[in-house]
């Protein structure tokens, strides 16, 4: 019973780490997207500059 316990918690902290790391990854991608947005603008500004 109590190997059980231990098979079942670290299933749960294994799972809870991987969509843990999924969301933070995905709102870093968010926020790298709108970095890249922005270099973008910057960058067709400085063309139509010239």
């Amino acid at each position: 019973m109590n190997s059980e316990l231990f098979l079942i918690a670290a299933y749960a902290i294994i799972w809870g780490g991987l969509f843990g790391y999924v969301f933070f990854a995905a709102g870093r991608r968010q926020v790298l997207a709108g970095r890249v947005r922005i270099l973008e603008e910057l960058i067709s500004e400085q063309g139509a500059g010239k």
